[in-house]
């Protein structure tokens, strides 16, 4: 009987140790005034422009206390804002004290944030140092001005020339990227020829006609084509109008699916009375609608298809754009380039 007592009394105290030691292991105990981290000055010796902008910006940062042993993650964040209120983009996350950014992807960072190619920026930067999603804390905040600059990826290319160009491989208005830099490329190209009906095309592999160039059959479904390309086939033939092309090189496949057609219509747009849009060209090295023109004083929008019932403008004049929003306005006349990016709903208005 003493035995099985004491076994019992053993069984208590080995389950009391366990489940003391469980709670030591997976409740931590955190320390009440966990040591925050502390962000230098950001390092950056070159200049801020193209030329440098495989060069290195480089952060670094004090270790946190959280009062125990344990692996902590480190990341960093910039935004516009200096509350980090709105616009938090991480840059890099690392367990160690210090990280590098290329100049081009802060460059990337700031034109995400809608902001004007040629005009400072002031970007706040800090870290937060976390042991799991529920424990972190954050530095106080730095700041650093930027002035972004134009960048452009030169994309592998091939081309569109066709009846709506004037057979011009290499034109402007006829561009397909390879955006991953393989043998798929992409863009939209509005095939227009007057008022006819229908538009030829072929593929070229170069912006002459010296290289190889691709012609074929297409299948139209509903209002989108598909088919095979064929180095030894005639024109490509779609009804006219606006369309999203996919090529792939390799497998000689093209489909094209019908899409928007964007342009302007506004008081400070010719005829300037609302009565007609200007249209914009698709750019797909930007990725974007663009226009470059002569504008008068007065107000326009962005609307789709010639109509109405998709438009755009800006309730708020800070280059987000919301649907059937505000007239945006031009201040005062002159030549101007005005861009829209669809995907981001985001403008921009440039006085040349």
């Amino acid at each position: 009987m003493k035995n099985l007592t004491r076994a019992a009394l053993c069984g208590v105290m080995l389950g009391l140790l366990l489940a003391s030691c469980e709670r030591d292991i997976t409740e931590p105990v955190i320390h009440p005034s966990p040591t925050k981290p502390t962000v230098a000055d950001l390092s950056f010796t070159g200049q801020f422009n193209i030329s440098y902008a495989d060069s290195l910006i480089s952060f670094s940062w004090s270790a946190a206390d959280f009062g125990f042993s344990s692996s902590i993650t480190y990341a960093l964040q910039l935004s516009p804002q200096s509350d980090f209120s709105s616009d938090v983009a991480t840059l890099l996350t690392t367990q160690k004290l210090s990280g590098t950014t290329k100049v081009s992807d802060l460059n990337n960072l700031i034109l995400s944030w809608n902001r004007e190619i040629g005009k400072a920026v002031t970007v706040y930067y800090r870290v937060s140092a976390s042991v799991s999603s529920s424990v972190a804390v954050l530095s106080a905040a730095k700041s650093r001005s930027f002035t972004p600059y134009e960048s452009l990826i030169d994309y592998p290319m091939v081309y569109v020339p066709g009846s709506y160009q004037g057979w011009s491989p290499g034109a402007a208005n006829g561009r397909l990227y390879s955006y991953g830099f393989n043998s798929q490329y992409a863009g939209i190209v509005r095939l227009v020829d007057g008022t006819n009906p229908t538009v030829e095309f072929k593929i070229t592999s170069v912006p002459s006609w010296s290289g190889t160039n691709w012609g074929g059959t297409l299948t139209l479904s509903g209002t989108s084509y598909s088919g095979t390309l064929d180095p030894t086939g005639g024109n490509l033939r779609v009804n006219a109008g606006t369309y999203a092309f996919v090529v792939n090189v390799s497998t000689l496949s093209i489909a094209l699916t019908k899409t928007d057609d964007w342009g302007i219509i506004g008081s400070a747009i010719p005829p300037y009375d609302w009565s007609r849009d200007m249209d914009m060209f698709y750019n797909g090295q930007r990725k974007m609608w663009e226009i470059t023109s002569d504008f008068r004083a007065g107000e326009f929008k962005f609307r789709a298809n010639d109509g109405w019932s998709l438009n755009y403008g800006d309730n708020n004049t800070d280059g987000t754009l919301e649907p059937g929003g505000a007239n945006i306005p031009l201040a005062s006349a002159g030549n101007y380039t005005i861009r829209l990016d669809v995907q981001k709903l985001t403008y921009t208005v440039k006085k040349n």
